[in-house]
């Protein structure tokens, strides 16, 4: 009888088990489909916002808001379309920010960062051939895109790029026994270099040869400046079908090149960063760039030689602009940086703009005054330390400034829309009132 009792009782507990297990996996198998329907909304989400969804890294400390057009895409762009992700790591020593990054980058950065690299660091140096160019007498801003035309050539014609060691920029005590860019400032950009016998023996590089494809049997070609400005309007071979399958302007492929060629060269020694981080200690004044804030770069002095300037006053009228496009996300906050001390005067004294700014650094004061006879007087490591510092100050802010006239706005444009991410941010010229139409010049 007893026996007859546990029956039932046995079996109410399997049925109950079952039931519980049932319900365990009904659960479970639940909470999966919402994490897929999340990932679906989350990858939907980044693509609406114009990013592509792959590989997705660091984030913006403020979201970007969306703007109607034509601030609503990257001024390169002829209709609206997507930005690569800000890649979970460069390749090695990219001058990214502990501060301040983006989410979105141009098309193929890292793919080009890293065939770049691959072109410069090749498995045997005792089979590398060179192309080697001159580092001539300009500003800052300029020799760096000149020189990223020798580096566009050197992936076209197969070679390693190497600056040969006689660069101005280097005649600083700083720099004693250091006469290349990629000596004193930056690291090497690249991993072989060719003997005394191979330079000895250097060709010149015709444009024919780059045309034609002409195979040099010479380990050694030098490439001109003028052989440099008849492609300067051209992008590397290797990357033109890629860049058709995007948004931008064809005939804007170049100042794509340009973005990536300054940001592989401007991969900054350990101990110049270190030195950047003490000036920033001693020389940033007013507000640190927060997220929402406006960089502003005032290209004075002897610019006006070669292009039109604009008095402050109209980059006090452009900034409002864009703070008008979205109150709430742009800060009535600034990062001013410009060679003219009175351009810092009129910001911080007689505006009511919170301005950041570098104190206690050389300026100029004649506007009349040779850039390059400014940089002698006051030392060229001086100029470009000071100079990389209002780059990086300037680069943490979330909108652009400027006169795309100036080889140094040009740089800031080139660099927030790589390696700090910000392709999607804001950037308006004091000229023209569609970036979109924007000559981008060199």
């Amino acid at each position: 009888m007893r026996r007859q009792n546990i029956m039932p009782y046995r079996l109410l507990q399997a049925v109950g088990l079952a039931a519980l297990t049932t319900c365990i996996f009904a659960i479970y198998f639940r909470q999966q489909k919402l994490s897929a329907i999340h990932l679906q909304l989350k990858n939907h989400t980044v693509h609406h916002q114009g990013i592509k969804a792959e590989n997705s890294g660091q984030t913006a400390s403020k979201v970007l808001p969306t703007l109607a057009e034509p601030w609503g895409s990257h001024h390169m762009y002829i209709r609206p379309g997507p930005y690569d992700p800000c890649p979970k790591q460069f390749i090695e020593g990219t001058w990214t920010s502990q501060r301040s990054m983006g989410n979105a980058t141009l098309p193929f950065t890292l793919e080009a960062q890293r065939e770049i690299y691959e072109n410069q660091h090749p498995p045997d140096c005792s089979k590398a051939k060179y192309l080697i160019y001159s580092v001539g007498p300009n500003g800052i801003g300029a020799v760096f895109h000149v020189t990223g035309v020798a580096l566009h050539l050197a992936l076209d014609v197969g070679r390693v790029f190497v600056e040969a060691p006689t660069t101005f920029l280097t005649h600083s005590p700083q720099c004693k026994g250091k006469p290349t860019l990629d000596s004193c400032y930056f690291l090497p950009f690249g991993g072989c270099k060719p003997t005394k016998a191979q330079m000895d023996n250097a060709v010149s590089l015709s444009y024919r040869d780059v045309k034609e494809g002409a195979v040099i049997d010479a380990p050694v070609v030098i490439a001109s400046h003028e052989l440099l400005v008849r492609f300067r309007a051209e992008a590397p071979k290797r990357f033109l079908s890629r860049l058709q399958t995007t948004a931008m302007d064809p005939k804007k492929y170049y100042y794509w090149w340009r973005a990536q060629s300054v940001t592989y060269m401007l991969r900054l020694r350990p101990e110049v960063l270190q030195d950047l981080e003490q000036r920033r200690k001693r020389f940033l004044s007013g507000p640190t760039p927060a997220p929402g804030c406006i960089s502003v770069h005032v290209r004075h002095g002897d610019k006006g030689v070669e292009a039109t300037v604009f008095e402050d006053r109209v980059y006090d009228e452009t900034a409002a602009q864009v703070r008008a496009l979205d109150p709430s996300y742009f800060l009535n906050q600034l990062f001013v940086s410009t060679e003219d001390p009175e351009t810092i005067d009129y910001f911080v004294n007689k505006t009511k703009w919170s301005t950041g700014y570098t104190s206690g650094v050389p300026r100029k004061p004649d506007r009349h005054k040779a850039n390059l006879a400014y940089m002698a007087d006051i030392g060229y490591y001086e100029e470009m330390l000071n100079s990389l510092l209002n780059l990086d100050l300037a680069l943490e802010c979330w909108a652009f400034v400027g006169s795309i006239y100036s080889n140094w706005v040009r740089l800031i444009d080139e660099l927030r829309a790589t390696i700090r991410c910000k392709a999607n941010a804001v950037f308006a010229d004091v000229h023209y009132k569609n970036p979109h139409q924007m000559d981008v010049n060199w």
